[in-house]
């Protein structure tokens, strides 16, 4: 932008989002010009000496990685009045179906650079209930193809860690 009003007329105009959810064109074009931070939480079960986690697919509509394999995760709102608030926002919206048996554990963060801009990302595992379906989940030990490239070394960062209490 060159001139003072043009920044005038851009702060104008995103003076009028409300706070939240926004289009996804214009997190598109804030995402590249700043950090965005992400709610990381990857379901993990231990049984048989192996581990597994449930991956969601994403939306054949991504913009991204269509029908890919992801470690489910959400951005930080600025509505968003707790982390509590947002782990259960992920939760309904990626693992609905799924039973925790705790509260997410806290692993460690990363800072990258994903597709659409740099990122840091609050990584966490959480344990789901035995009685859930195995046929659902991936073994941790081997991913597929059709994971996120990025989400490969989170999913892997999450594993390690609970592996070390199981």
């Amino acid at each position: 932008m060159k001139a003072d009003g043009d920044h005038d007329e851009l702060c104008r105009l995103l003076n009028q989002l409300t706070p939240g959810l926004l289009p996804r064109d214009v997190f598109h074009a804030i995402a590249r010009l700043m950090v965005t931070t992400t709610f990381v939480v990857v379901p993990l079960l231990q049984r048989l000496e192996k581990t597994f986690a449930y991956l969601p697919r994403r939306s054949s509509d991504d913009l991204y990685y269509p029908s890919m394999l992801n470690a489910p995760g959400t951005i930080i709102r600025a509505n968003d009045e707790s982390l509590s608030d947002v782990c259960r926002r992920l939760a309904q919206a990626e693992f609905p179906e799924i039973t925790i048996k705790q509260s997410p554990v806290f692993v460690d963060t990363v800072y990258d650079r994903i597709v659409r801009g740099r990122e840091i990302s609050l990584i966490h595992w959480a344990e789901i209930d035995d009685a859930s379906d195995i046929s659902r989940l991936t073994d941790v030990d081997e991913l597929p193809s059709d994971v996120v490239p990025t989400d490969r070394a989170r999913i892997l960062m999450a594993a390690t860690a609970f592996k070390k209490i199981r």
